[in-house]
């Protein structure tokens, strides 16, 4: 009976942290791109701290998910990374905004960093993830991250848009790779684990 409960509490486990997989690079990409709107109107100083508060909710919400399984250093260590990168970026949205493009130069060298640093991470977290397809994944989503902000403040706005449309898409492909590389985690003992192609070519 405790045994039948405990691998229950097992799949549900797998299936909400699954579930949050596939959708966390939506909801970032869906929460950037809302800020960046709201930034770029002069929107409230309030709003805008309820917005940041929002993105790093949903990274401290994903976190908690992966202290069950990886342990809480490993969960700290990538939330602490994982809130840096959403707030470089917000730094980002600020300083072209602002029009500092000094500033925003050297910041998006730090975005790339950032991210360099938690695919780093996730690998060692995670031998299900390999290291170059996890890069490919995180190096794209920020590059076409980048070129909508940069888009959308140059006021190329069709620009600014297909390319959110196209990270959507792309969102839906890196959250399949990182929820199936946690699961197989989970369950290698049960089964093979499955293996997930390389990301999808973005032009």
């Amino acid at each position: 009976m405790i045994e039948s409960y405990q691998i229950t509490k097992m799949q549900q486990d797998i299936d909400n942290i699954v579930y949050r997989g596939r959708i966390i690079w939506r909801d970032i990409a869906t929460w950037l791109s809302t800020y960046l709107i709201a930034k770029n109107l002069q929107g409230d100083t309030e709003l805008l701290e309820q917005i940041k508060d929002k993105l790093l909710r949903i990274v401290e919400d994903f976190g908690s998910l992966m202290r069950t399984f990886f342990g809480d250093k490993a969960a700290d260590d990538y939330i602490n990374l994982f809130s840096e990168y959403i707030m470089l970026i917000i730094s980002l949205i600020d300083a072209l905004v602002e029009g500092n493009s000094s500033a925003a130069d050297e910041i998006v060298k730090q975005i790339y960093e950032s991210a360099g640093k938690r695919a780093e991470l996730l690998t060692e977290m995670n031998p299900y993830w390999d290291k170059n397809t996890m890069e490919n994944y995180i190096f794209t989503f920020t590059d076409m991250t980048i070129r909508e902000i940069m888009a959308f403040i140059s006021k190329q706005y069709k620009e600014s848009i297909d390319i959110y449309d196209r990270i959507l898409s792309y969102s839906t492909s890196l959250g399949d790779f990182l929820a199936q590389g946690i699961k197989n985690y989970l369950i290698y003992n049960l089964q093979q684990p499955t293996t997930v192609g390389p990301p999808p070519t973005i032009e």
